[in-house]
Protein backbone atom coordinates (compact mmCIF):
# COMPACT_ATOMS: atom_id res chain seq x y z
CA UNK A 1 0.00 0.00 0.00
CA UNK A 2 3.33 2.05 0.23
CA UNK A 3 3.52 4.53 -3.01
CA UNK A 4 7.26 4.49 -3.87
CA UNK A 5 7.00 8.36 -5.76
CA UNK A 6 4.61 9.57 -2.94
CA UNK A 7 6.81 8.47 0.28
CA UNK A 8 8.46 12.17 0.59
CA UNK A 9 11.49 10.06 1.18
CA UNK A 10 13.32 11.94 -1.63
CA UNK A 11 15.47 14.24 0.13
CA UNK A 12 15.90 16.99 -2.04
CA UNK A 13 12.22 18.33 -1.79
CA UNK A 14 12.37 17.29 1.85
CA UNK A 15 14.89 19.10 2.64
CA UNK A 16 14.19 22.34 0.81
CA UNK A 17 10.21 22.54 2.08
CA UNK A 18 11.72 22.32 5.64
CA UNK A 19 14.48 24.47 5.23
CA UNK A 20 11.94 27.14 4.48
CA UNK A 21 9.87 26.19 7.52
CA UNK A 22 12.92 25.79 9.81
CA UNK A 23 14.13 29.51 9.63
CA UNK A 24 11.27 31.43 11.82
CA UNK A 25 11.16 27.98 13.74
CA UNK A 26 14.78 27.74 14.57
CA UNK A 27 14.88 30.58 16.83
CA UNK A 28 12.55 29.09 19.44
CA UNK A 29 15.25 27.12 20.72
CA UNK A 30 18.32 29.22 22.72
CA UNK A 31 20.97 26.71 22.49
CA UNK A 32 24.18 25.18 21.26
CA UNK A 33 21.92 22.74 19.52
CA UNK A 34 19.53 24.86 18.21
CA UNK A 35 22.86 27.44 16.70
CA UNK A 36 23.89 23.96 15.32
CA UNK A 37 20.04 23.30 13.87
CA UNK A 38 20.47 26.72 12.46
CA UNK A 39 23.75 26.01 10.34
CA UNK A 40 22.56 22.95 9.20
CA UNK A 41 19.24 24.46 8.41
CA UNK A 42 20.85 27.14 6.03
CA UNK A 43 23.61 24.66 4.99
CA UNK A 44 20.62 22.43 3.48
CA UNK A 45 18.71 25.43 1.74
CA UNK A 46 21.72 26.79 -0.03
CA UNK A 47 22.91 23.00 -1.56
CA UNK A 48 18.85 22.59 -2.73
CA UNK A 49 18.50 23.28 -6.48
CA UNK A 50 14.85 24.69 -5.18
CA UNK A 51 16.08 27.45 -2.75
CA UNK A 52 18.18 30.44 -3.84
CA UNK A 53 21.40 31.00 -2.26
CA UNK A 54 21.73 33.42 0.45
CA UNK A 55 24.82 35.29 1.72
CA UNK A 56 26.07 35.10 5.05
CA UNK A 57 28.62 37.50 7.47
CA UNK A 58 31.59 36.36 7.68
CA UNK A 59 32.91 35.08 10.55
CA UNK A 60 36.38 33.89 12.33
CA UNK A 61 35.69 29.74 12.56
CA UNK A 62 35.80 28.29 15.86
CA UNK A 63 38.28 25.65 16.26
CA UNK A 64 37.89 22.26 15.38
CA UNK A 65 37.25 19.56 17.51
CA UNK A 66 38.62 16.16 16.41
CA UNK A 67 35.58 13.93 14.39
CA UNK A 68 32.36 11.93 16.24
CA UNK A 69 30.60 9.48 15.27
CA UNK A 70 27.36 9.15 16.99
CA UNK A 71 25.24 6.42 17.05
CA UNK A 72 21.45 6.91 16.95
CA UNK A 73 18.41 4.28 17.43
CA UNK A 74 15.00 4.18 15.81
CA UNK A 75 12.49 2.33 15.52
CA UNK A 76 9.60 2.53 12.51
CA UNK A 77 8.52 0.97 9.30
CA UNK A 78 11.04 2.32 5.98
CA UNK A 79 8.80 5.13 5.59
CA UNK A 80 9.50 6.51 9.36
CA UNK A 81 13.44 5.43 9.03
CA UNK A 82 14.04 7.84 6.14
CA UNK A 83 12.98 10.61 7.69
CA UNK A 84 14.96 10.41 10.66
CA UNK A 85 17.91 9.51 8.19
CA UNK A 86 17.09 12.89 6.40
CA UNK A 87 17.35 14.54 9.90
CA UNK A 88 20.28 12.84 11.17
CA UNK A 89 22.38 13.84 7.96
CA UNK A 90 21.45 18.00 8.14
CA UNK A 91 23.38 17.82 11.56
CA UNK A 92 26.34 19.90 10.89
CA UNK A 93 27.93 21.27 14.34
CA UNK A 94 30.25 24.48 13.57
CA UNK A 95 33.04 23.12 16.48
CA UNK A 96 33.45 19.28 15.27
CA UNK A 97 32.46 17.14 12.33
CA UNK A 98 29.75 14.46 13.68
CA UNK A 99 28.34 11.55 11.65
CA UNK A 100 24.88 9.92 13.06
CA UNK A 101 25.06 6.40 12.30
CA UNK A 102 21.16 6.05 12.48
CA UNK A 103 20.33 2.40 13.57
CA UNK A 104 16.65 1.22 13.33
CA UNK A 105 14.57 -1.67 14.64
CA UNK A 106 11.23 -2.40 13.06
CA UNK A 107 9.00 -1.53 16.57
CA UNK A 108 9.98 -0.69 20.08
CA UNK A 109 9.79 -4.43 21.46
CA UNK A 110 12.04 -5.60 18.83
CA UNK A 111 14.66 -3.12 20.26
CA UNK A 112 13.93 -3.58 23.77
CA UNK A 113 14.82 -7.51 23.12
CA UNK A 114 18.17 -6.50 21.58
CA UNK A 115 19.03 -4.15 24.14
CA UNK A 116 17.54 -7.35 26.83
CA UNK A 117 20.47 -9.76 24.46
CA UNK A 118 23.50 -7.27 25.26
CA UNK A 119 23.40 -5.16 22.01
CA UNK A 120 25.05 -1.83 22.63
CA UNK A 121 22.54 1.17 23.69
CA UNK A 122 22.97 3.74 20.89
CA UNK A 123 24.26 6.94 22.00
CA UNK A 124 20.58 8.78 22.06
CA UNK A 125 17.48 6.87 20.55
CA UNK A 126 13.71 6.75 20.88
CA UNK A 127 12.00 4.70 23.70
CA UNK A 128 8.27 4.43 24.08
CA UNK A 129 7.31 5.71 27.58
CA UNK A 130 5.95 1.94 28.38
CA UNK A 131 9.33 0.89 28.72
CA UNK A 132 10.95 3.22 30.90
CA UNK A 133 10.69 1.04 34.00
CA UNK A 134 13.14 -1.72 32.33
CA UNK A 135 15.41 1.61 31.39
CA UNK A 136 15.79 3.12 34.51
CA UNK A 137 15.92 -0.28 36.50
CA UNK A 138 19.05 -1.73 33.84
CA UNK A 139 20.48 2.00 34.33
CA UNK A 140 20.43 2.17 30.38
CA UNK A 141 19.11 6.10 30.33
CA UNK A 142 20.37 9.29 32.29
CA UNK A 143 18.16 11.98 33.27
CA UNK A 144 18.66 14.81 30.47
CA UNK A 145 16.84 17.89 32.56
CA UNK A 146 20.45 19.05 33.42
CA UNK A 147 21.93 18.43 30.49
CA UNK A 148 19.23 20.65 28.98
CA UNK A 149 19.81 23.26 31.25
CA UNK A 150 22.98 23.71 30.81
CA UNK A 151 22.48 24.03 27.24
CA UNK A 152 19.49 26.66 27.33
CA UNK A 153 16.76 24.46 26.01
CA UNK A 154 13.47 26.54 26.85
CA UNK A 155 10.35 24.72 27.02
CA UNK A 156 7.85 26.93 27.45
CA UNK A 157 4.77 26.26 25.99
CA UNK A 158 6.16 23.99 23.99
CA UNK A 159 5.19 20.74 25.66
CA UNK A 160 2.20 19.89 27.65
CA UNK A 161 3.17 19.19 31.45
CA UNK A 162 2.08 16.15 31.21
CA UNK A 163 4.11 14.75 28.84
CA UNK A 164 6.93 16.11 30.63
CA UNK A 165 5.44 14.33 34.04
CA UNK A 166 5.06 11.06 32.07
CA UNK A 167 8.83 10.99 31.62
CA UNK A 168 9.69 11.76 34.79
CA UNK A 169 11.18 9.45 37.86
CA UNK A 170 12.28 10.58 41.30
CA UNK A 171 11.71 14.03 39.86
CA UNK A 172 14.04 13.96 37.14
CA UNK A 173 13.36 14.25 33.01
CA UNK A 174 14.71 10.55 32.19
CA UNK A 175 13.93 11.49 28.26
CA UNK A 176 12.52 14.27 25.97
CA UNK A 177 9.16 13.58 24.84
CA UNK A 178 9.61 13.82 21.23
CA UNK A 179 6.39 11.84 19.35
CA UNK A 180 2.87 11.59 20.59
CA UNK A 181 0.12 9.23 19.19
CA UNK A 182 -3.33 10.18 20.23
CA UNK A 183 -6.03 7.95 19.12
CA UNK A 184 -8.59 9.08 16.72
CA UNK A 185 -11.05 7.98 14.69
CA UNK A 186 -10.77 7.72 11.07
CA UNK A 187 -13.65 7.44 8.93
CA UNK A 188 -14.61 7.11 4.72
CA UNK A 189 -16.06 9.86 3.69
CA UNK A 190 -17.42 7.53 1.34
CA UNK A 191 -19.59 5.33 3.52
CA UNK A 192 -20.16 7.68 5.98
CA UNK A 193 -21.87 11.01 5.45
CA UNK A 194 -22.95 13.24 8.11
CA UNK A 195 -24.85 15.73 6.13
CA UNK A 196 -27.40 13.41 5.21
CA UNK A 197 -27.37 11.71 9.00
CA UNK A 198 -30.90 13.24 9.94
CA UNK A 199 -30.83 12.59 13.66
CA UNK A 200 -28.18 14.65 16.00
CA UNK A 201 -25.23 14.47 13.39
CA UNK A 202 -21.99 15.23 14.08
CA UNK A 203 -19.64 17.83 12.32
CA UNK A 204 -17.03 16.97 10.55
CA UNK A 205 -13.38 17.43 13.04
CA UNK A 206 -15.37 18.42 16.03
CA UNK A 207 -16.15 16.25 18.98
CA UNK A 208 -18.99 13.95 19.10
CA UNK A 209 -20.85 11.58 21.80
CA UNK A 210 -20.76 7.95 21.71
CA UNK A 211 -24.41 7.40 20.53
CA UNK A 212 -23.41 9.71 17.76
CA UNK A 213 -20.22 7.92 16.96
CA UNK A 214 -22.07 4.29 17.25
CA UNK A 215 -25.05 5.68 14.80
CA UNK A 216 -22.48 6.78 11.87
CA UNK A 217 -21.57 3.22 12.19
CA UNK A 218 -24.74 1.96 12.00
CA UNK A 219 -25.58 4.93 9.35
CA UNK A 220 -22.65 3.08 7.19
CA UNK A 221 -23.57 -0.41 7.09
CA UNK A 222 -27.27 0.48 6.55
CA UNK A 223 -26.47 2.51 3.71
CA UNK A 224 -23.62 0.38 1.89
CA UNK A 225 -24.33 -3.27 2.56
CA UNK A 226 -21.77 -5.49 2.89
CA UNK A 227 -19.05 -3.53 4.99
CA UNK A 228 -18.33 -3.09 8.36
CA UNK A 229 -19.33 -0.48 10.48
CA UNK A 230 -16.34 0.37 13.21
CA UNK A 231 -13.79 -1.89 14.51
CA UNK A 232 -11.97 -1.55 17.52
CA UNK A 233 -9.10 -3.81 18.55
CA UNK A 234 -9.56 -5.88 22.00
CA UNK A 235 -6.86 -4.21 23.71
CA UNK A 236 -6.55 -2.41 26.78
CA UNK A 237 -5.20 0.94 24.43
CA UNK A 238 -8.23 0.80 22.64
CA UNK A 239 -10.88 0.80 25.37
CA UNK A 240 -9.39 3.17 27.38
CA UNK A 241 -10.11 6.43 26.10
CA UNK A 242 -14.09 4.90 26.67
CA UNK A 243 -12.97 4.45 30.69
CA UNK A 244 -11.98 7.91 30.84
CA UNK A 245 -14.24 9.51 29.29
CA UNK A 246 -16.60 7.85 31.41
CA UNK A 247 -15.03 9.50 34.66
CA UNK A 248 -13.14 6.18 35.62
CA UNK A 249 -9.62 4.93 35.63
CA UNK A 250 -7.79 1.64 34.10
CA UNK A 251 -6.03 0.72 37.41
CA UNK A 252 -6.64 0.29 40.73
CA UNK A 253 -3.80 2.71 41.49
CA UNK A 254 -2.08 6.04 39.52
CA UNK A 255 1.16 5.21 41.31
CA UNK A 256 1.53 1.77 41.86
CA UNK A 257 -1.22 -0.44 40.58
CA UNK A 258 -2.13 -4.10 41.34
CA UNK A 259 -4.68 -4.98 39.18
CA UNK A 260 -6.84 -3.69 36.53
CA UNK A 261 -10.39 -1.96 38.02
CA UNK A 262 -12.61 -2.24 34.89
CA UNK A 263 -15.52 -3.81 37.06
CA UNK A 264 -15.73 -1.05 39.32
CA UNK A 265 -18.11 2.24 38.61
CA UNK A 266 -18.15 3.87 36.69
CA UNK A 267 -15.95 2.02 34.22
CA UNK A 268 -18.46 -0.83 34.07
CA UNK A 269 -20.89 1.52 33.57
CA UNK A 270 -18.97 3.06 30.38
CA UNK A 271 -18.07 -0.51 29.10
CA UNK A 272 -21.88 -1.29 29.14
CA UNK A 273 -22.27 1.41 27.22
CA UNK A 274 -19.39 1.06 24.61
CA UNK A 275 -20.40 -2.72 23.91
CA UNK A 276 -23.70 -1.62 23.61
CA UNK A 277 -23.29 0.70 20.96
CA UNK A 278 -20.91 -1.93 19.08
CA UNK A 279 -23.40 -4.72 19.64
CA UNK A 280 -25.08 -4.61 15.62
CA UNK A 281 -25.25 -7.82 13.60
CA UNK A 282 -22.64 -7.24 11.21
CA UNK A 283 -21.54 -4.03 12.44
CA UNK A 284 -17.86 -4.95 13.21
CA UNK A 285 -15.38 -7.31 10.87
CA UNK A 286 -15.65 -11.00 12.17
CA UNK A 287 -13.12 -13.54 13.14
CA UNK A 288 -13.20 -14.80 9.39
CA UNK A 289 -11.94 -11.32 7.89
CA UNK A 290 -9.51 -10.60 10.13
CA UNK A 291 -7.65 -13.66 9.25
CA UNK A 292 -7.78 -12.27 5.67
CA UNK A 293 -6.62 -8.91 6.06
CA UNK A 294 -5.56 -6.59 8.88
CA UNK A 295 -8.12 -3.74 9.91
CA UNK A 296 -6.38 -0.86 8.32
CA UNK A 297 -6.34 -3.03 4.90
CA UNK A 298 -9.91 -3.67 5.27
CA UNK A 299 -10.22 0.35 5.58
CA UNK A 300 -8.63 1.07 2.96
CA UNK A 301 -10.48 -1.16 0.71
CA UNK A 302 -13.48 0.79 1.12
CA UNK A 303 -14.83 -2.06 3.58
CA UNK A 304 -14.80 -0.68 6.69
CA UNK A 305 -16.37 2.85 8.24
CA UNK A 306 -14.79 3.91 10.99
CA UNK A 307 -11.44 2.73 12.73
CA UNK A 308 -9.59 3.61 15.69
CA UNK A 309 -5.86 4.73 14.87
CA UNK A 310 -3.04 6.77 14.81
CA UNK A 311 -1.29 9.78 12.79
CA UNK A 312 1.19 6.56 12.15
CA UNK A 313 -1.37 5.14 9.32
CA UNK A 314 -1.48 8.44 7.52
CA UNK A 315 1.02 7.55 4.95
CA UNK A 316 -0.14 4.21 4.43
CA UNK A 317 -3.71 5.46 4.30
CA UNK A 318 -2.88 8.46 1.56
CA UNK A 319 -1.45 5.50 -1.42
CA UNK A 320 -4.70 3.66 -0.91
CA UNK A 321 -6.08 3.83 -4.76
CA UNK A 322 -9.65 6.13 -3.88
CA UNK A 323 -9.59 5.99 -0.43
CA UNK A 324 -11.23 9.42 1.06
CA UNK A 325 -10.80 9.63 4.33
CA UNK A 326 -10.59 11.88 7.73
CA UNK A 327 -10.61 11.65 11.14
CA UNK A 328 -12.40 13.08 14.31
CA UNK A 329 -11.39 12.55 18.07
CA UNK A 330 -12.22 9.27 20.14
CA UNK A 331 -16.10 9.91 21.25
CA UNK A 332 -17.32 11.05 24.36
CA UNK A 333 -18.60 9.62 27.31
CA UNK A 334 -19.33 13.14 29.40
CA UNK A 335 -15.60 14.25 29.01
CA UNK A 336 -13.30 14.37 26.19
CA UNK A 337 -10.43 12.05 26.65
CA UNK A 338 -8.03 9.87 24.77
CA UNK A 339 -4.45 7.70 25.12
CA UNK A 340 -1.98 6.71 23.11
CA UNK A 341 1.60 6.36 22.52
CA UNK A 342 4.28 8.65 24.12
CA UNK A 343 7.71 8.39 22.50
CA UNK A 344 10.77 10.46 24.18
CA UNK A 345 14.50 11.12 22.95
CA UNK A 346 16.86 9.34 25.79
CA UNK A 347 20.51 9.48 26.31
CA UNK A 348 22.02 6.34 26.81
CA UNK A 349 24.22 5.84 30.39
CA UNK A 350 27.39 5.24 28.73
CA UNK A 351 27.40 7.53 25.50
CA UNK A 352 30.39 7.49 23.33
CA UNK A 353 30.77 11.41 24.19
CA UNK A 354 27.89 12.63 26.62
CA UNK A 355 28.23 16.44 25.49
CA UNK A 356 28.41 15.42 21.58
CA UNK A 357 25.22 13.00 22.38
CA UNK A 358 23.45 15.68 24.32
CA UNK A 359 23.75 18.47 21.63
CA UNK A 360 22.32 15.98 19.30
CA UNK A 361 19.69 15.49 21.42
CA UNK A 362 18.80 19.31 21.61
CA UNK A 363 19.13 19.63 17.85
CA UNK A 364 17.09 16.53 17.39
CA UNK A 365 13.99 17.92 19.16
CA UNK A 366 14.81 21.57 17.88
CA UNK A 367 11.15 23.20 15.26
CA UNK A 368 13.56 22.57 12.07
CA UNK A 369 14.90 19.29 13.16
CA UNK A 370 11.07 17.85 14.30
CA UNK A 371 9.99 19.80 11.11
CA UNK A 372 12.18 17.57 8.69
CA UNK A 373 10.88 14.18 10.50
CA UNK A 374 7.16 15.56 10.36
CA UNK A 375 7.12 16.03 6.67
CA UNK A 376 7.12 12.38 6.21
CA UNK A 377 4.14 12.50 7.60
CA UNK A 378 4.60 9.63 10.14
CA UNK A 379 5.42 11.63 13.41
CA UNK A 380 3.27 13.74 15.55
CA UNK A 381 5.67 16.24 17.46
CA UNK A 382 4.91 16.60 21.01
CA UNK A 383 6.96 19.80 20.50
CA UNK A 384 3.42 21.87 20.03
CA UNK A 385 4.74 24.62 17.56
CA UNK A 386 5.64 22.14 15.10
CA UNK A 387 2.40 20.01 15.43
CA UNK A 388 0.36 23.42 14.45
CA UNK A 389 2.43 24.12 11.55
CA UNK A 390 2.35 23.39 8.40
CA UNK A 391 5.01 20.45 8.52
CA UNK A 392 2.74 18.42 10.54
CA UNK A 393 -0.59 19.50 9.62
CA UNK A 394 0.56 19.35 5.75
CA UNK A 395 -3.10 21.78 4.41
CA UNK A 396 -4.28 20.62 0.79
CA UNK A 397 -3.62 16.52 1.78
CA UNK A 398 -5.75 14.01 3.37
CA UNK A 399 -7.03 14.03 6.35
CA UNK A 400 -8.59 17.69 5.78
CA UNK A 401 -8.87 18.03 9.96
CA UNK A 402 -5.27 17.04 10.90
CA UNK A 403 -6.50 19.38 13.88
CA UNK A 404 -7.86 16.65 15.56
CA UNK A 405 -5.01 14.93 15.94
CA UNK A 406 -3.20 18.62 17.63
CA UNK A 407 -5.92 18.89 19.18
CA UNK A 408 -6.13 15.65 20.89
CA UNK A 409 -3.00 15.69 23.09
CA UNK A 410 -4.77 17.90 25.48
CA UNK A 411 -7.43 15.22 26.03
CA UNK A 412 -4.96 12.58 26.21
CA UNK A 413 -4.69 10.32 29.82
CA UNK A 414 -1.28 8.52 30.40
CA UNK A 415 -2.44 5.50 32.36
CA UNK A 416 0.32 4.14 35.02
CA UNK A 417 3.43 2.29 33.35
CA UNK A 418 2.87 -1.09 33.99
CA UNK A 419 6.40 -3.17 33.63
CA UNK A 420 4.60 -6.26 33.18
CA UNK A 421 2.60 -4.68 30.15
CA UNK A 422 3.68 -7.03 27.83
CA UNK A 423 2.67 -10.13 30.03
CA UNK A 424 -0.80 -8.08 31.25
CA UNK A 425 -2.08 -7.55 27.57
CA UNK A 426 -1.47 -11.30 26.77
CA UNK A 427 -3.76 -12.38 29.91
CA UNK A 428 -6.58 -10.14 28.83
CA UNK A 429 -6.61 -9.60 25.72
CA UNK A 430 -8.92 -12.69 24.82
CA UNK A 431 -11.28 -11.49 27.12
CA UNK A 432 -11.87 -7.86 25.90
CA UNK A 433 -12.26 -9.28 22.67
CA UNK A 434 -14.72 -12.14 24.57
CA UNK A 435 -16.24 -8.67 25.89
CA UNK A 436 -16.42 -6.30 23.05
CA UNK A 437 -18.13 -9.38 20.54
CA UNK A 438 -20.70 -10.12 23.45
CA UNK A 439 -23.88 -8.65 24.80
CA UNK A 440 -23.80 -5.53 26.95
CA UNK A 441 -24.99 -7.66 29.92
CA UNK A 442 -21.80 -10.19 29.85
CA UNK A 443 -20.12 -7.39 30.68
CA UNK A 444 -19.98 -7.31 34.44
CA UNK A 445 -19.17 -10.72 35.20
CA UNK A 446 -16.71 -10.61 32.16
CA UNK A 447 -14.72 -7.35 33.46
CA UNK A 448 -14.51 -9.31 36.88
CA UNK A 449 -12.61 -12.10 35.34
CA UNK A 450 -10.46 -9.40 33.86
CA UNK A 451 -9.81 -7.81 36.61
CA UNK A 452 -8.88 -11.17 38.32
CA UNK A 453 -6.54 -12.10 35.46
CA UNK A 454 -4.73 -8.93 35.69
CA UNK A 455 -3.85 -9.02 39.11
CA UNK A 456 -2.32 -12.50 38.82
CA UNK A 457 0.13 -10.64 36.49
CA UNK A 458 0.84 -7.35 38.42
CA UNK A 459 -0.31 -7.72 41.87
CA UNK A 460 1.73 -8.40 44.70
CA UNK A 461 2.72 -11.81 45.33
CA UNK A 462 0.74 -12.71 48.51
CA UNK A 463 0.01 -16.53 47.79
CA UNK A 464 -2.22 -18.84 45.55
CA UNK A 465 -5.19 -17.69 46.92
CA UNK A 466 -4.62 -13.89 47.01
CA UNK A 467 -6.68 -12.09 44.27
CA UNK A 468 -9.19 -8.90 44.26
CA UNK A 469 -12.78 -9.41 45.35
CA UNK A 470 -14.83 -11.08 43.60
CA UNK A 471 -17.37 -8.56 43.69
Amino acid sequence: MRESAGRISQRASVLAAAALLSTGLLAACDSSGSSSATSSATSSATSSPSVPPTSAPSTSAPPQLPPETLTFGVTGSAGEIDQFKTMAETYAPLSRKVTVKVESWPNDAAMLAAFRNGEQVPDVFLANRRHLPYLIQHQLVQPVDQLLDDRGFDFGDEYPRSSLTAFGADNRLECLPYGVQPAVVFYNKKLVKFGQMRNDPPQPGQGWSLDQFAAAGRWAVNHHPGIAGIYLAPDLTSIAPFVYSGGGALFDNVTNPTTLALSEDPNMQSLTQTVRALHTPGSTLTRAQLEKHTPIEWFARGKLALLEGSRRMVPDLRAAPGLDFDVMPMPSLGTSATVGNLTGLCLSQHPSDAATAADFLVYASSPGALALVSFGGYLQPANQTVALSDAFQQPGRLPQHASVFTFSVKSMVYPPVVEQMDDLDLAVDPMLETMLRGTPAEVPRTTRQIDRASFRVIGPRLGPSAGPSPG
